[in-house]
């Protein structure tokens, strides 16, 4: 940049208007540029048995994120939280879910083993690529844990 277009700039206060109008248009991006996610379902199981899952949810451009799940247990006077875990993945545009699909695997094994009742799971992910930090959160279909 030359001297004469900097003075320009300077002289006009148009360097930071600049710097906004280059890095603001990814901020504004939806979550959905990236990831988008449609529903979690849960299919009621016995309780020992592996928890299955399908889950709609498509992957546009790769990026690196942190994940979260909640799973809530209901005691009859409301939700419960029963158990948390948390983690780091890489998403591509490639990636597969393992058949079947397990909250075992879901929750890289920090979750699998429910007594019997009736749960629902909330997962949340914060998308690294996004400079304005969006995130996804979605919670499931409610479903139960029989003896």
């Amino acid at each position: 940049m030359t001297m004469r277009i900097a003075d320009w700039l300077h002289r006009y206060r148009l360097i930071p208007w600049l710097v906004i109008a280059l890095f603001l248009p990814v901020g504004l991006w939806p979550a959905s540029w990236w990831f988008e996610v449609k529903e979690i379902n849960f299919s009621n199981t016995r309780q020992g048995e592996a928890i299955v899952m399908a889950v709609d949810r498509k992957v546009n451009r790769g990026f690196k994120g942190q994940w979260s799940v909640t799973v809530r247990q209901w005691d009859g006077a409301g939700w419960l939280t029963y158990c948390n875990a948390s983690g780091a993945s890489n998403y591509r545009t490639e990636s597969r879910f393992p058949v079947p699909l397990t909250l075992k695997w879901w929750t890289d094994g920090q979750c699998h083993e429910l007594p019997v009742g009736r749960y629902k799971v909330t997962t949340s992910w914060e998308i690294d690529a996004a400079v304005l930090g969006k995130s996804i959160t979605i919670d499931s279909n409610i479903f139960e844990v029989r003896p």
